[in-house]
């Protein structure tokens, strides 16, 4: 009997999907854009929505038009190696502004100082399904005239003061990835607002070319819809060679546009996108409810006004709990941005992670909230929140705030 292994995070798709996915890859129907593209705009309050191939092409793409290539963008320390792969494949240099590891946002004194350094964009990330103070990071970066780059790609039905988290940069990112609640097997979107960024977009989105029918997508979804369930996800864990759960840097290629079966995908999960948000909510809460309180594990603390899409739950671990991967409980980002060696070349002389990515980086762990949890999940969960290596500490140990020390000064 195949041991139960739980998934880390999960975008469920349902077999008529999938069908129709397998529909519009054979005859490349791209019917499903403009009607995907409609509900995003209105999602969104957006002018134009321009799908690309990957969420990493759509931030390629805002970071070429926001800074052009040669500029300068601001990263978070703490975050996906993919923007690392953007920023190599937009040409552009980099500067880092810390985090708050209490909350997973932006530390707005080490933003404004990365600003004040000078930059042609910064990039606001939410983790997790966590919002970032959006308020803060736009008060900010219009101080200095710099336009937000808001990626949204782990936004995972989030909102922020009444509104889907997407809907405040410049620019938005979105993504459409096979771990990010809605998926397409992969593909991406890049959302246009502000009517003085259209010419550019509309420039960018000619150069992407003719989507392609999609069997990679098709081929790669089926074989998730087969194998990612808690029942079978062993079999695919135990292959090393899988790299399950790993951050690997992976290079961006040039964008290029949604493949019609990624679409067909993506327009099809779309209903059933608010129940499993739901669902995430329920159970970080029933989470949340045993670990808020145990020896050495804080969960993340959610903004006034936010309410998370928990994409994962994220908690800081100090009491020597490690990961279990088998209840599908891992590690967070193991590198901050400023260690990714793939960066060094990109990064300003100087620039380095503040006290709050290096803090998320050492004790961050991530706890699954999706629906295929079951209660006896959530029981083993609880078992491993109750055992802690060594003497617990039921008191946070003080974390220096990240303002108090300078991001690459």
């Amino acid at each position: 009997m195949i041991p139960r292994h739980q998934l880390a995070v999960r975008s469920p798709v349902r077999p008529g999907a999938l069908a129709r996915a397998a529909g519009a890859a054979l005859l490349v129907d791209t019917s499903h854009f403009a009607p995907l593209s409609a509900i995003l705009r209105e999602q969104l309050d957006a002018r134009r929505v321009t799908f690309t191939d990957r969420g990493t092409s759509a931030l390629v793409l805002a970071m070429r038009i926001t800074a052009g290539t040669g500029g300068t963008v601001a990263l978070p320390a703490y975050g996906c190696v993919d923007l690392t792969a953007a920023a190599v494949r937009a040409g552009v240099s980099v500067r880092l502004y810390d985090l708050d590891p209490e909350t997973l946002s932006p530390d707005l004194d080490s933003l404004a100082r990365a600003l004040g350094r000078g930059v042609n964009a910064v990039v606001a990330v939410h983790l997790y399904g966590y919002p970032a103070d959006m308020d803060g990071i736009l008060e900010v970066a219009g101080r200095y005239g710099v336009p937000v780059i808001e990626d949204a790609a782990q936004a995972a039905g989030a909102s922020y003061r009444g509104r889907m988290l997407g809907a405040f940069g410049d620019l938005t990112v979105l993504s459409f990835g096979r771990g990010k609640g809605i998926t397409g097997g992969q593909g991406g979107a890049l959302v246009t607002r502000d009517e003085r960024w259209l010419p550019a977009v509309e420039q960018a989105g000619a150069t992407l070319g003719v989507p392609r029918a999609g069997w990679r997508e098709v081929s790669g979804v089926a074989v998730q819809w087969l194998l990612g369930r808690p029942e079978l996800y062993a079999i695919p864990a135990a292959i090393p060679w899988l790299r399950l759960g790993e951050m690997v840097y992976r290079p961006a290629g040039e964008p290029a546009v949604m493949s019609a079966a990624a679409a067909a995908l993506i327009a099809h999960s779309l209903p059933d996108s608010a129940r499993e948000v739901e669902t995430r909510r329920r159970r970080a809460r029933e989470i949340e409810a045993f670990a808020s309180g145990a020896p050495g594990l804080f969960p993340a603390r959610p903004l006034a006004s936010a309410e998370p899409g928990y994409l994962r739950l994220a908690v800081r671990e100090t009491a020597g709990r490690g990961p279990a991967p088998a209840l599908g409980i891992m590690r967070g980002y193991p590198r901050t941005l400023a260690e990714q060696p793939e960066l060094a070349p990109c990064l300003h002389a100087g620039e380095r992670a503040g006290t709050g990515a290096t803090a998320l980086r050492r004790t961050l762990l991530t706890m699954p909230t999706h629906g295929a949890l079951r209660d006896e999940d959530v029981r083993r969960m609880g078992d491993w929140v109750s055992s802690t290596r060594g003497a617990p500490d039921r008191v946070q140990p003080p974390l220096p705030h990240p303002s108090s020390a300078a991001t690459g000064r």
